[in-house]
């Protein structure tokens, strides 16, 4: 068979399955138009009872029905392949979770029983750094120390750190600190209990007395 032959066989097929699809639509748009006008006449009789203006439903072409009723199908198609992979990811996991198992204990960990874990009490390894209160024997030494060392800016030609020094058994408060009091030589003093300053008492104040670098000469 030539090609001008199977052309011409094709044209012909084509073109009655064309006029098949044709008829087939023109009945489809005749039962449509029946339909509209019927649901029109309807609407009609009954806007008519109520009184109310009657707005009539447009009848469209055969062109403009079967290009709706195309983007219609489209849509449902679509529709139909989203409602697919819906199930299908549904399925799946359902199966997925009655599939699942979990993985097993070890071997090092003991499931029978949990175990509290044991906290020492928290203790302070730093020693308490705070400064002591000292003896008056100390005091005393700490003021024998300074008598020497400041004997001239205290007024004394020579030094009276070796004469005697006695306790009045009395306590002071100099500058928010707790000092005991000396006499010695003349005049009266207070020592820190804390070993922190030495003051003297100079018209009823206490003024400390600046320390120098001196040697220590008593231990």
């Amino acid at each position: 068979m030539s090609k001008e032959s199977k052309l011409a066989k094709k044209e012909k097929k084509a073109a009655k399955k064309a006029a098949k699809l044709e008829k087939s639509q023109s009945k489809a748009y005749e039962k449509l138009v029946k339909k509209i006008e019927k649901k029109n006449a309807k609407a009609e009789k009954k806007a008519a009872k109520k009184g109310k203006p009657f707005v009539a439903t447009p009848i469209p072409t055969q062109e403009e029905a079967f290009a709706a009723a195309e983007g219609g199908k489209a849509k449902k198609i679509i529709l139909m392949i989203i409602l697919i992979l819906l199930i299908w990811f549904l399925v799946y996991f359902i199966i997925m979770w009655f599939h699942y198992v979990a993985p097993p204990a070890s071997a090092n960990e003991d499931t029978s029983k949990s175990e509290m874990a044991d906290y020492e009490r928290y203790s302070n390894p730093h020693e308490i750094t705070t400064t002591p209160d000292y003896s008056v024997s100390d005091a005393k030494t700490l003021l024998k120390q300074t008598l020497h060392d400041s004997y001239r800016d205290l007024g004394y030609k020579s030094d009276p750190s070796s004469s005697a020094i006695n306790y009045t058994s009395n306590i002071v408060n100099v500058n928010n600190s707790d000092c005991y009091v000396f006499t010695a030589s003349g005049k009266t003093y207070a020592v820190s209990v804390k070993l922190s300053a030495v003051y003297v008492n100079q018209g009823g104040k206490y003024v400390p007395i600046t320390f120098r670098d001196t040697d220590i000469i008593f231990d």
